[in-house]
């Protein structure tokens, strides 16, 4: 990821760069296609020698995986020597019929399996002509009868191949006694011999009627039908659907149990923050393990999403207890894609994107803003007794108004000035995979580029504060079969709100923005924030970031040496990580305005300071990761019985100066798992993780976390009425424990560390010499105190699931609840005296629950050739403080213990005191702030406590939290031929954002910003004319820790509950004219956008812009829309 800033003249630059780029990029991509497909298997496996049939048929055996059956009879035949080349460039019919060519022996070729016989009797002269390639014809079909569009059809041990048309047909030449496989994606791949035939007619299924699908788990793969644990996956075809520029946006929606928070918008700085199944801790370390190809990495969003062959979301404990000390958050699993056997692959993805805010604050013009800032005066001289003197007079406010003075009476519309419109993003990628039965490999490199949305941003020639990211990405995933039993893997990869905040501060009447390029400021204007100065003095910054990942993974079968279905892998991973950041700066002049005496049409401009020249300061920050591990794998099926097994060790070690005390961060742990399936009727399994950690004492240093899951495939019973309503149904169960050994960046908690400054504080002063003139220095303490008795913080966690298939398999739906209690966990002490000569160490000091429900449901049908789908899914999530470290209050119901994790607690909104009489009422509750002098158009709050006062004591919990309790999605789409429609809605419920200073509070410091929504406020007319009134009477730097009005209460609370229309796309795959003349297999263009629509309460912002903990103070850099259009071409 890279964040840098260009000017408009360099855009020309870097659309050129990334045309040359992806233009070279497809120049290698084609001299290695020809190169593979031509020098393919040129070492040799076999020398021309002498051999038995017998001996050869091991060999053959072990190169392809090929299995030779035949009878006791034929058993002698095979001691017969023979002399043949069979390299490895053959194919298996071309070597099989060189090695049977001189004996009285035929074969013939069966799925996987060649049947070996005997020649029978025939005529001589048939027997004299070679057999010479053959053509046939056919159609590929799903099980109900409609064809399949694309479908991928090959000859066995060759490159020969084709895919099935838009009416599912397909013509071939093979050779005699060929086998062919077909595949496509969501279907099971089928091998057919040809035999005889000259029409085939080929039947396939889908993955989800057969239920072989495979779903990645921690260390391994299962099949779907005998998971037991919570698992939700997506595929690539899914994730692409939604353009966004990282994986983590693309999520959104699309499984259940995943909350996805998007905070920002700007370039490099836009990606989601990932909880799973909510909150389940009230410290901050609540984000998942993410592990890509079975490696722990940090960060996934520099991933391109062509690059990804499936992405899982592990839930459970069942899931997630074999990661151990990493798992209790839930983990984020990602496979990339590898080559498949066939012939080069090569296919490119493009799209260019427009980008627009989704939701822009409105503000008070300079008119307004005026007018209703002199309100606010004249309110705040009724409390305060002094004379009301107005700051604009009633010809201020006309020229505001009318535009007459531009210069001294400026308008200025911050938003219209200093947003663009659009904003631009463009994506290249390219790929290229295949292979052979010995080496497979994928090869993908891509290019992204997003700009940001401020004008005005060329300083000069050379330099462009617009906010940039452009990232390059380069991964190459290789696997080689070195003998039938040994394989190797290799894969590599590598992949300014500042001024947002200048623009929400600035009021429309401080400056009028560049006057003949150059910055004006008002004399004795009002404000002091000039977006302009912020835009061009606070310069730009170019980082640089360079991930490479390496992973390197052996395995070797042992079923030949020691037991069937045993085997062993080691792995070994090297990351690194560079950042450099480069800030550039320099100081720009403005000028003051101001009017001539002497002619008043005459306006001066005078400078205040001099324009400097460039500055340069310089950053860096790095990292490097090694990880290994070494396992043993068990495999093997006993008539119905089937059994799974796996030990293995890993270790990891990260080096970083960032590191507290500099000591690299070590982990070291056993996995283990061992599965038993009986009839595909009864499973059962159990997963455990054994972890070490540094920041223990010895004795509680290592930790033990098992779990155990339980399922029941009911429908596979005897007793289950064989029906198309409800065609499979499995119930399963898991109980289990993971840990948690982190608090923050604290490091070996056991451990006293070094002594040092308090912090600059009053209490931690000591003053030394005259009091009229004393020396000042800060305590020296205790910088942590060390905790020998800590020990794990863990989570026990139960899952209750069905999963269900009705209709005849088009209906599939899966049920989860869940219930997870942590205890022992990690904090530090929020109850602790005032002045105290250390920092307190941390402890197991808490307990929190949560618990929830999800469903998943799935509807596939097609009438004739349409087809269509729709998918729902939907979650519940609720958490609760059992115990927490807190100072006792005077009422319970201000106790957090037994609320949710960051709750809102403020006073309950009452409406407002609409006259002189409400406020001198005897029965008014007495306020604790603005002195009691309260006015008409103030708030009214609920004495909770009834003790005739409105102060602290009668604040509770109110509305709910920043994190949704409900989150779903719905999403339908539909095909027919070549047109394709999919439509995705969003949306959370359960969850509250606070209106808090800036983002809604007008004139503050007296000088700031104010928005539009202020003029529903309340005024004694608009109150006697029945107006709508949302806002109190106005007040100049309003302050929510000593004025009344703007205390935490219900009514600075939101409802943030929201429902977006997240994406909606519209393509067309072509897949002949055209397409065939030009050599390509398909071409689909396809137009898209996210983002598009929202429903919601909240006003003026995004309702997923606030910060993590609801506050919406400072306003971010919006969120996006995106329209797009694409292009994808598979070679």
């Amino acid at each position: 990821m890279e964040n840098s800033y260009y000017n408009h003249a360099n855009r020309a630059y870097f659309l050129c760069k990334s045309y040359l780029f992806v233009k070279f990029f497809v120049i290698f991509l084609f001299i290695a296609n020809v190169t593979l497909a031509n020098g393919n298997g040129t070492s040799e496996l076999y020398d021309i020698k002498k051999g038995t049939l017998l001996e050869y048929f091991k060999d053959i055996e072990k190169e392809t995986g090929y299995v030779f059956i035949y009878s006791k009879d034929i058993r002698p035949s095979l001691n017969q020597v023979v002399s043949v080349d069979l390299s490895r460039k053959k194919t298996i019919t071309e070597k099989l019929s060189a090695l049977f060519e001189k004996t009285n022996l035929v074969y013939e070729i069966n799925g996987k399996q060649i049947v070996v016989k005997r020649k029978t009797a025939v005529k001589k002269n048939l027997s004299s002509q070679p057999q010479e390639p053959r053509r046939i014809t056919g159609t590929i079909t799903d099980t109900k009868g409609e064809p399949i569009i694309g479908a991928n059809i090959k000859e066995v041990g060759t490159f020969n191949g084709i895919i099935s048309d838009i009416n599912g047909r397909f013509a071939l030449s093979v050779n005699p006694n060929a086998v062919l496989e077909i595949s496509y994606i969501g279907y099971v791949t089928t091998t057919v011999p040809v035999k005889d035939n000259k029409v085939l007619s080929i039947e396939i299924k889908e993955a989800e009627q057969s239920l072989e699908e495979v779903v990645v788990v921690g260390y391994g793969k299962q099949k779907k039908e005998s998971v037991t644990a919570s698992i939700a996956s997506i595929s690539r075809k899914e994730l692409v659907q939604t353009q966004q520029s990282n994986i983590s946006n693309m999520l959104v929606g699309r499984m259940p149990g995943l909350i996805a928070f998007q905070r920002s918008g700007a370039p490099g700085e836009d990606a989601s923050s990932l909880l799973i199944r909510g909150v389940s801790t009230f410290t901050d370390n609540t984000a998942p393990l993410i592990m890509i190809d079975g490696i722990e990495r940090t960060n996934f969003d520099g991933i391109d999403p062509n690059e990804v062959e499936s992405l899982n979301i592990l839930k459970d404990a069942s899931a997630t207890a074999i990661y151990g000390v990493k798992g209790a958050n839930g983990v984020v699993l990602i496979t990339t894609r590898k080559g498949e056997r066939g012939r080069p692959r090569l296919s490119y993805s493009g799209n260019f994107a427009l980008q627009q805010s989704t939701q822009l604050p409105s503000y008070l013009n300079s008119a307004d803003y005026a007018t209703l800032y002199n309100e606010a005066l004249e309110n705040d001289s009724r409390v305060s007794g002094s004379t009301y003197q107005p700051k604009f007079t009633d010809k201020d406010i006309e020229l505001y108004r009318n535009g007459f003075d531009p210069i001294l009476h400026p308008n200025t519309n911050w938003i219209d000035d200093f947003l663009r419109k659009f904003s631009t993003r463009t994506q290249h990628n390219i790929n290229l995979s295949g292979g052979t039965e010995r080496v497979k490999y994928f090869i993908s490199g891509s290019y992204f580029d997003q700009t940001g949305i401020y004008k005005h941003t060329k300083i000069d020639s050379d330099h462009d504060v617009n906010p940039r990211n452009t990232r390059y990405n380069f991964r190459t995933n290789f696997d080689f079969q070195i003998t039938r039993d040994f394989s190797a893997t290799v894969q590599m990869g590598s992949g300014n709100s500042g001024i947002w905040q200048a623009i929400s501060f600035a009021n429309p009447l401080s400056s009028p923005g560049l006057v003949d390029n150059k910055i004006v400021r008002i004399q004795d204007g009002l404000g002091s924030v000039n977006p302009w100065q912020t835009l061009l003095s606070n310069g730009y910054q170019k980082d640089n970031r360079n991930n490479i990942n390496t992973t390197l993974r052996l395995n070797y079968d042992l079923s030949s040496l020691l037991t069937k279905g045993l085997s062993v892998h080691g792995s070994i991973a090297y990351d690194s990580y560079y950042y450099s950041r480069k800030k550039y700066s320099k100081t720009f002049p403005y000028y003051l305005a101001r009017r001539d005496a002497e002619d008043p049409d005459y306006i001066y401009l005078i400078p205040q300071s001099e324009e400097s020249i460039w500055s340069v300061s310089t950053g860096w920050d790095k990292n490097r990761k090694v990880y290994m591990e070494f396992g043993i794998d068990y495999n093997r099926t006993f008539g119905l019985h089937k059994t799974t097994a796996l030990i293995l060790y890993n270790q990891s070690k990260y080096y970083s100066p960032s590191l507290q005390y500099y000591v690299p961060n070590a982990y070291q742990g056993l996995v283990g798992r061992l599965t038993y399936e009986y009839a595909s009727r009864y499973l059962a399994e159990f997963n455990m993780g054994y972890n070490g950690t540094e920041n223990f004492a010895k004795g509680k240093r290592f930790g033990f976390f098992p779990a155990v899951s339980l399922g029941w495939v009911i429908s596979e019973e005897k007793f289950f009425p064989k029906n198309n309503i409800v065609k499979y149904l499995k119930v399963r169960g898991s109980y289990g424990e993971v840990g948690n050994d982190q608090i923050g960046g604290d490091r070996f908690l056991y451990l006293p560390s070094s002594y040092g400054a308090a912090s600059d504080s009053g209490v931690n002063k000591y003053n030394f010499g005259l009091a009229s003139n004393p020396y000042t220095s800060l305590m020296i303490v205790e910088n942590k105190i060390g905790n020998p008795d800590l020990t794990w913080e863990k989570a026990k966690k139960m899952n209750v699931g069905v999963d269900i298939n009705l209709f005849n398999n088009c209906l599939t739906a899966s049920f989860d609840i869940f219930k997870e209690k942590r205890n022992n966990i990690l904090a530090n002490r929020s109850t602790s005296p005032m002045i105290i000569g250390a920092n307190l160490p941390a402890y197991n000091f808490g307990e929190m629950e949560n618990r929830g429900w999800e469903m998943d449901l799935n509807f596939r049908h097609h009438i004739q050739d349409f087809h269509y789908w729709a998918r729902f899914n939907y979650s519940f999530a609720r958490n609760e403080i059992i115990y927490m470290d807190e100072v006792q209050k005077r009422y319970d119901y201000q106790m957090t213990t037994g609320r949710r994790k960051n709750q809102f607690f403020g006073l309950i909104f009452d409406g407002y005191y609409n006259s002189w009489e409400e406020i001198n009422a005897l029965d008014r509750p007495k306020s604790s702030w603005s002195g009691n002098q309260l006015q008409p158009g103030d708030v009214k709050y609920v004495d909770v406590n009834q003790d005739g006062v409105i102060d602290d004591y009668d604040m509770v919990p109110i509305g709910y939290t920043p994190v949704p309790e409900i989150i779903y999605g719905f999403s339908f789409g539909a095909q027919y031929k070549g047109f394709d429609f999919s439509i995705l809605f969003q949306g959370a419920d359960n969850v509250s954002i606070k209106y808090f200073g800036r983002s809604m509070w007008p004139f503050a410091k007296g000088e700031e910003s104010a928005k539009s929504l202020i003029k529903e406020r309340w005024t004694q007319e608009r109150y006697e004319a029945g107006e709508k009134i949302t806002f109190p009477r106005l007040s100049l730097n309003p302050n929510g820790e000593t004025d009344h009005n703007y205390r935490p209460s219900t009514l600075w609370i939101r409802d943030a509950s929201y429902l977006r229309l997240k994406n909606l796309e519209v393509g067309y795959t072509f897949t002949g004219g055209f397409v065939k003349r030009l050599n390509l297999n398909s071409v689909r263009l396809y137009f898209n956008g996210s983002n598009l629509f929202t429903w919601t309460d909240v006003v003026d912002l995004d309702p997923e812009a606030p910060s993590r903990s609801g506050n919406v103070e400072i306003n971010t850099y919006p969120l996006q829309k995106v329209y797009n259009i694409g292009l994808n071409i598979n070679f």
